[in-house]
């Protein structure tokens, strides 16, 4: 595992389940979105992991929506690192292939789910199949287009699929950027609880050359994020994982979530990565000198 001081701080402002009915500042539509990535930027967030909307407010692959969203981004001046989630939309027809029309947008980083998970869906089971042949797939295509992996792991199996990735593609680039999702277990199967002698195991597996970041579910952010930092890896918040900012008040926007973050890190000696220090220490190019 690689550590450094430098804390990457990233965030997800809207995820694709959840709407205003849970959080009135949730943002949906593409100015929305674009502006509370703004405003976590202005604290410190130097990653913004990033689910599109359709006009209908819901989830959605449409490249055209990532577009826009990046184009109001980039507008305002803000040079945060554009991580596009690849997870299917909520159309009903929707499936892991439609993952790749994200990469249309022209993402500097995209994800990787790793493994078949099984979700609760508005009260239905629905099977996402992050197959191993699925994910070979999308991996070698993002390393053909340069666009960075972010491998989104829900247990240790999930560390040796990445592994075999690894093995099977010879030019993918280092370091190996893993993202940990914990406390998930309320409304998905095959994911790991957080507890701190579980993200520990998580983390004693991964391949050398590897960094990692982690997210905790709900009342699990601000512990497993703590964690994360005094481990040495990096920290995600933002309303997809937790919209609440202390037990019964509502967090008023992500940008919120990151300053406790940042402020977080920095009383343990954590100095917060710029966007440009975060894509040098994950093998980006400079955005001046991307696609």
């Amino acid at each position: 595992m690689i550590a450094t001081d430098k804390l990457i701080i990233c965030v997800a402002p809207c995820g694709s389940f959840l709407t205003k009915e849970a959080n009135p500042a949730i943002p949906m539509q593409p100015d929305e979105i674009a502006e509370e990535v703004y405003r976590s930027w202005n604290e410190g967030a130097s990653i913004a992991h990033i689910h599109a909307r359709g006009k209908d407010g819901k989830a959605t692959t449409d490249p055209r929506v990532f577009k826009e969203i990046k184009r109001i981004i980039r507008e305002k001046g803000c040079d945060i690192i554009l991580n596009f989630s690849t997870s299917p939309g909520r159309e009903p027809s929707s499936s892991v292939e439609d993952g790749f029309k994200v990469l249309e947008a022209g993402p500097e980083m995209a994800t990787v789910d790793v493994g078949v998970m099984v979700f609760m869906d508005e009260g239905k089971e629905k099977v996402t199949l992050w197959t191993r042949s699925f994910c070979e797939k999308l991996t070698k295509t993002l390393t053909e287009k340069g666009i960075k992996p972010e491998f989104e792991v829900y247990g240790v199996g999930g560390i040796g699929q990445v592994t075999y990735l690894i093995e099977k593609i010879p030019n993918l680039a280092k370091p190996y950027w893993f993202d940990f999702p914990l406390g998930m277990q309320r409304t998905a199967q095959n994911v790991t609880p957080f507890s701190p002698k579980n993200f520990l195991h998580l983390v004693e597996q991964l391949p050398s050359d590897s960094m990692f970041m982690a997210l905790g579910v709900g009342a699990l952010e601000t512990a497993t994020v703590l964690q994360s930092m005094l481990l040495g890896g990096h920290a995600r918040v933002g309303f997809e994982d937790n919209y609440y900012y202390q037990k019964g008040i509502l967090a008023k926007s992500n940008a919120q979530l990151v300053a406790r973050v940042a402020k977080l890190g920095e009383e343990l000696g954590r100095t917060l990565a710029t966007p440009d220090e975060t894509r040098t220490l994950l093998g980006i190019p400079l955005l001046n000198n991307s696609k």
